[in-house]
């Protein structure tokens, strides 16, 4: 099984990703932890940007309209695919619902939350003030929106392209990461198993 969280900015993706990662005995990639793993297999130089989530500016983004981008644009999913076909794993961010969607056993939630409250929880994070938070948020949210829209031309949110999507204020990470667990356990979700390689004889 592979659970794959896209989030706003603020709505606590990684302290669900790693609840969910205690409930089900799964590993939680975050992304510097997939950044370290692509710079273990010599992979982080060829696409840095997929690795680290940077900004999509402008140029970036005109790219995505380009014919000649394709290989461009599907490259580092390919490789993300490669990464972790064979795991059980829960996965934050980087087009995850998109790159294991054909996959049978993947669940893919989209986490949001009232900006207001977002805001109150990022400057206590960042350790800044609620102004300079009011500003950075938005920028952040659209970072990841043009970042999910160059690589799958999908709309960074929308809920149909997700199993669920939940506004983590309602019920707090704790209770989110109950509600998931319980969807997972209804859908009856495959834990998934890597194939025994046949022996020749």
């Amino acid at each position: 099984m592979i659970i794959t969280i896209a989030r706003e900015c603020g709505a606590g993706g990684e302290v669900v990703g790693k609840l969910l990662s205690k409930k089900f005995n799964i590993p939680f990639y975050s992304w510097e932890t997939l950044l370290d793993m692509a710079k273990e297999k010599g992979l982080y130089d060829e696409m840095p940007t997929f690795f680290t989530e940077d900004p999509m500016n402008s140029l970036i983004y005109a790219l995505s309209i380009n014919s000649h981008s394709t290989q461009v644009k599907q490259a580092p999913l390919k490789i993300l695919y490669d990464l972790l076909k064979d795991t059980d794993c829960i996965l934050i961010g980087r087009c995850g619902n998109y790159v294991f969607r054909d996959r049978g056993d993947c669940i893919s939630i989209f986490l949001h939350g009232e900006f207001s409250k977002r805001v109150e929880s990022m400057s206590k994070k960042w350790k800044i003030t609620k102004t300079e938070a009011t500003k950075r948020i938005p920028k952040m949210d659209e970072y990841r929106a043009l970042y999910h829209k160059f690589y799958t031309s999908e709309v960074w949110g929308m809920s149909n392209y997700y199993d669920l999507t939940i506004n983590t204020y309602r019920l707090g990470c704790e209770k989110t990461a109950d509600f998931i667990e319980a969807y997972i356990q209804q859908a009856a979700v495959p834990i998934y198993t890597k194939p025994t390689p046949s022996e020749d004889v």
